[in-house]
């Protein structure tokens, strides 16, 4: 039993640990250029940032080493990934060490997240880290279209049929655990 909670662990660790490794960036700032709502960091794994579709939002990154000459280059190539929306290539621009700012608008009929990722390559989409947590946590940081009621408040996630939620059923350890016997 116990050979199976290490091999257990030791693979978690290998998914885990290379992209801890190798992504330090992390997404510090989101704020409306154009008027929208924006609200958040939220979530205990994942980070989301409530944004509003078809509005405009300036996103700033920090803690970026991994590439543009150790996060001192003038810009630096992020991209925007959406599944139902394709992916968008944009280019930020140098703030101080490491920091990185750039504008991105959230399409009109936007659902789901948007994952982004830095130290891309243009027109490559499976080059780049993922940007993480404001906290320094090892989880993503996405944008999430979100409706909000008057005064930005209440926001509510916009879903879609490929949004690839993940269902949430009841458990107890002793199911847990007889899984793994």
């Amino acid at each position: 039993m116990k050979i199976r909670y290490l091999f257990m662990i030791a693979v978690l660790a290998l998914i885990v640990v290379p992209v801890a490794a190798s992504a330090n960036a992390r997404l510090i700032s989101v704020t409306s250029v154009s008027g929208g709502c924006v609200s958040g960091p939220t979530g205990p794994a994942v980070q989301a940032w409530d944004t509003e579709p078809g509005e405009t939002y300036k996103l700033t990154i920090s803690h970026v080493a991994e590439c543009a000459n150790g996060g001192t280059d003038a810009t630096l190539n992020v991209r925007i990934n959406s599944t139902t929306h394709g992916n968008t290539d944009i280019v930020a621009t140098y703030v101080s060490p490491g920091v990185y700012e750039f504008e991105f608008t959230l399409p009109a009929d936007a659902v789901c997240t948007f994952p982004i990722f830095y130290c891309v390559t243009p027109g490559e989409y499976n080059t780049g880290l993922y940007v993480m947590r404001d906290d320094g946590g090892m989880f993503q940081a996405h944008l999430r279209s979100a409706t909000f009621e008057a005064g930005c408040t209440n926001p509510t996630e916009n879903l879609g049929p490929d949004c690839q939620v993940v269902p949430n059923e009841e458990s107890t350890w002793g199911k847990v655990k007889a899984l793994y016997n």
